[in-house]
């Protein structure tokens, strides 16, 4: 006995016609085809209806349970209102469909025509129709999208939904924007303030439920959500785009900002550089190189990872961008190498100490001065250069070549300048005072907790960048991991 199904799905000019108010378009659809079957005396056994909407067969749930079906060879033939409802996705999924109704030979029937996929007029018209369709699609969809950049450009506010602390408001006509509901607006600004005080997402999650601070969607408030609202630049009064490069673009928005956009910046940068400690679930510290250890490569903090395969903590640099692609190394060859360097710095504080016992015209010359002489040394022979451009003895492109070179000298002799100012007006130690310290730091480190660790390097040190670019593996160690650390 020949059985048939329907197929039904929405497309996108029937979402706008029924906004328009011109009927449920799958009920419309349903009536047409159930009076197609019974002009022809066609027996339907099954309906597909697509409530979903997706551009790929892994999105239509509906198609794949139908095409499933197919391929068994249930029906003799489906009905569905154009060819472009089967398949409007990539060629692959154009492809399964066409070779789907091939293989089983089920027809395809529209009030227009009927297809039969092993006639060959029949199967080019059908793969002609799905290109057309997908060509069809892909000029919509572009034309949609620069829609929505036009949109965010003038200020609007085009997404669905309105982020906590905002409801969505059209002032005019075709102009969608935001404005702030004031007591979610104080919530907001709690968290800012809550995250620059020093509290990570998770603590300031706990801490609103606390509070019995309700949020909007959920009975209280989850981890993610506050993560969302620490990183979105609508409270700052913009509106975001991700372009086709994978990056992301701020414009202006029509709505008022909740988050002053330095202190929104500052946030941002804090995220990345320093961001809140890794605890345990008892909330206990388990990263104690925490604001300590940073990649030498993007200065962004390094964070610890538990690797399964090796059984070690490793230390890493979890920034995504990192321009300088660190490695990870083993948290026991950055304890050896931070040991080893806390050593050489006991010799070289004992011979620092054994020079200020010296006659003041043994002492070695002051640094900064060092610096300060070679700084007035380049400009004397930047001077030059005008001289001999002057005179012709150089020409333009031998004076501009020098002149770079001279450039690039002068601003890192200036930056080892403004670094040897920096330290002189830090409080300094003697070297007494600095062998005792960490020397108490090398006799208690390998007997203390995570938070005790933390405590004693940050007795010491000021900051470590770390420098790592090849892979261990079991015929080399850590060879090329350095760190460069700046005592108190």
């Amino acid at each position: 006995m020949e059985t048939y199904c329907i197929y039904l799905r929405k497309s996108r000019v029937d979402a706008e016609a029924e906004a328009r108010g011109e009927g449920e378009t799958l009920a419309r659809h349903q009536r047409t085809l159930m009076e197609l079957a019974r002009q022809r005396n066609l027996q339907v056994v099954k309906e597909y209806r697509e409530i979903v909407s997706g551009d790929s067969i892994a999105a239509r749930p509906q198609m794949q349970a139908m095409l499933a079906d197919i391929e068994a060879r249930k029906y003799t033939g489906v009905l569905c209102m154009e060819i472009e409802r089967l398949a409007r996705g990539n060629t692959i999924d154009q492809g399964i469909v066409t070779q789907a109704f091939k293989d089983s030979g089920t027809l395809i029937i529209t009030p227009v025509k009927t297809y039969d996929p092993n006639n060959e007029i029949d199967e080019e018209y059908f793969e002609f129709s799905l290109f057309m369709s997908r060509r069809e699609y892909k000029t919509i969809k572009r034309r949609m999208q620069a829609g929505r950049l036009a949109a965010i450009k003038e200020g609007c506010y085009i997404s669905p939904d309105a982020p906590y602390g905002y409801r969505k408001i059209h002032p005019e006509p075709k102009v969608h924007t935001l404005e702030i509901v004031p007591e979610e607006a104080e919530t907001v600004r709690l968290i800012y303030d809550l995250y620059l005080a020093g509290k990570g997402a998770r603590a300031i999650t706990s801490e609103l439920n606390r509070r019995n601070i309700p949020a909007r969607k959920t009975p209280l408030w989850e981890l993610p959500s506050v993560r969302k609202i620490l990183k979105n630049p609508v409270y700052a009064g913009f509106l975001q785009w991700h372009t086709q490069e994978n990056k992301d673009v701020c414009y202006q928005g029509l709505h008022p900002a909740i988050i002053e956009p330095e202190l929104f910046q500052k946030v941002q940068e804090q995220r990345l550089s320093h961001p809140a400690a890794q605890v345990t679930l008892k909330k206990n510290l388990c990263n104690y190189y925490h604001n300590i250890l940073y990649c030498g490569s993007c200065g962004h903090q390094m964070g610890r990872r538990f690797i399964k395969t090796s059984g070690k903590e490793h230390l890493l640099c979890r920034y995504h961008q990192c321009t300088g692609k660190s490695v990870s190394s083993s948290l026991e060859s950055v304890d050896a190498t931070l040991l080893a360097a806390l050593h050489y710095r006991i010799e070289e504080l004992k011979e620092i100490k054994e020079q200020q016992k010296q006659p003041e015209k043994m002492k070695t010359e002051n640094p900064r001065r060092a610096l300060e002489h070679e700084l007035e040394k380049i400009i004397r022979q930047q001077n030059k250069l005008y001289d001999f451009l002057e005179q012709e003895i150089y020409d333009t492109n031998t004076f501009l070549g020098r002149m770079k070179l001279l450039n690039q000298k002068k601003q890192e002799v200036q930056k080892q300048l403004a670094e040897c100012r920096k330290e002189e007006t830090r409080p300094q130690r003697s070297p007494e005072e600095s062998i005792t310290q960490i020397e108490y730091v090398l006799e208690h480190f390998h007997q203390a907790d995570a938070e005790e660790k933390n405590r004693l390097l940050h007795s010491i040190i000021i900051r470590i960048d770390y420098f790592k670019t090849e892979k261990a593996c079991y015929r080399k160690s850590d060879t090329d991991l350095k760190l460069k650390i700046q005592f108190i």
